[in-house]
């Protein structure tokens, strides 16, 4: 893995996988060490995002900051990765998800010196339907000038 350099971007993601409704700590777990195994068996060193919001607002660490993420092609280097897991195409994300994601944008915004500019989604970087049309929405709200807190 390539260690990170200094972070410019922060890009959103779904997992885009099934539908996930699991609210527990343990669903979670389970959701996130299903998509560790799928990005490790593409030879990654570890999984591709950063962080990860689960149904529940919990963050868990993905990646660690220390190196660069694998979550969009060509434009990993100084971009941290953030995924939802769901499937926003077929699914909204909760209340609580989206207080989490909000949480964990302003909190490295803040840290990394990243304006709102370089938030982007997987969609902008690339032709993709991530983070899902239900995400997507969110994330435009909140350039419209709707507060990220």
């Amino acid at each position: 893995m390539n260690r990170m350099i200094p972070i410019r971007y922060i890009t959103v993601h779904h997992d885009g996988m099934d539908p996930f409704y699991g609210d527990s700590a343990a669903a979670a777990k389970e959701r996130l060490e299903l998509i560790r195994r799928g990005h490790r068996g593409r030879g990654w060193g570890d999984i591709g995002y950063h962080f990860i919001v689960d149904r529940g607002g919990r963050v868990w660490e993905g990646r660690s900051m220390a190196y660069q993420g694998a979550h969009v092609k060509d434009h990993n280097e100084g971009n941290i990765g953030i995924m939802c897991m769901g499937n926003f195409e077929q699914q909204a994300p909760t209340v609580a998800q989206i207080n989490g994601l909000n949480r964990q944008l302003a909190d490295l915004m803040s840290r990394h010196t990243v304006a709102m500019r370089n938030v982007r989604t997987h969609q902008e970087w690339a032709s993709t339907a991530c983070p899902g049309r239900k995400l997507q929405a969110h994330m435009d709200s909140i350039r419209r000038g709707r507060s990220i807190g």
